[in-house]
């Protein structure tokens, strides 16, 4: 049970000090580690390649076909998929008839399925934020038309729309183990924050389950988990995480972290190629490596 003793002026003055104290040291370690930390310069090893692909907004790698990964572009470029190579160049173009809103991220599962995030939400007013649903081809080509599920989703915590901080901006999504969540974009505040939705249903209005959240500074554009789910790894417009999931638990933002601070551009999307490898997609088509063993304790 949680006792709460009576307050004193000693106790109180001591535990105000106690806790400016905690405040600034934190704030001067913050500081510190932001001023310390140099950018990593990445060098691009392939561009993306092909008539139709304008800007990378979302990667991941398929768990079904060998050596394909699905990229789409943002909101201005139809509602398209597509299926490239790892250096890059174009497989197929897949029309799904889908809305495309503001697409900002995909997903794959370990049985074939694409989650595409329809949800940029810049201003935070949106009331048909969606996630749409896709079976993938088994062998990619050219005229295969994939038709798609939409799921729609509101915040159950966001009661204004706008509310007074834009805190339900959106850019990632990611499946891990049997479970599907998405990362907040905050423009209120520095924290991002990790929703799970334990059931999606195409009938109604879907309410996702806020699991925790993470002071992580820059602005999260992407993210994607390992086939296992041991490890999610989630971009900034200037850092890469990873973070340990915990054991018996769903919040990875509590797990163990490391990360990178990164020079790359405008980078938009993060898949993983292998346990030890991630592969980044910048806003202007360029492709980077980073190596999880780069990346430093926080």
């Amino acid at each position: 049970m949680l006792s709460i003793p009576p307050k004193t002026p000693t106790k109180h003055t001591t535990k105000r000090s106690i806790r400016i104290s905690i405040t600034l040291l934190c704030s001067v370690w913050a500081l510190n580690f932001s001023c310390t930390s140099e950018a990593e310069k990445l060098e691009p090893y392939a561009r993306i390649s092909g008539i139709g692909i304008r800007e990378c907004s979302g990667i991941t790698k398929s768990r079904q076909t060998n050596d394909i990964y699905w990229v789409h572009n943002d909101s201005s470029s139809g509602s398209r998929i597509f299926a490239i190579l790892k250096d890059g160049s174009l497989v197929a173009a897949f029309p799904t008839g889908l809305t495309n809103i503001d697409w900002e991220d995909v997903a794959t599962d370990n049985s074939g399925n694409l989650y595409l995030g329809d949800f940029g939400n810049f201003l935070n007013t949106r009331r048909d934020l969606a996630i749409h649903f896709l079976k993938e081809p088994l062998k990619p080509k050219v005229g295969t038309r994939i038709k798609g599920t939409t799921y729609r989703f509101e915040y159950p915590e966001q009661m204004e729309f706008p509310p007074k901080r834009r805190i339900y901006d959106c850019e990632a999504i990611f499946w891990a183990q049997e479970e599907l969540f998405v990362l907040t974009k905050s423009l209120g505040d520095t924290a991002t924050r990790l929703y799970c939705f334990e059931s999606l249903r195409a009938d109604e209005i879907n309410h996702p389950k806020l699991v925790g959240e993470f002071d992580i500074g820059p602005r999260v554009t992407g993210a994607d988990a390992t086939p296992d789910g041991k490890r999610l790894a989630v971009l900034t417009t200037s850092s890469v995480w990873v973070f340990e999931r915990p054991e018996n638990s769903r919040n990875y933002l509590e797990g163990i972290a490391t990360t990178l601070r990164i020079s790359a551009g405008q980078c938009e999307a993060i898949c993983w190629d292998d346990q030890e490898t991630l592969i980044i997609a910048n806003e202007g088509r360029a492709l980077f490596e980073v190596k999880v063993a780069d990346l430093v304790d926080y």
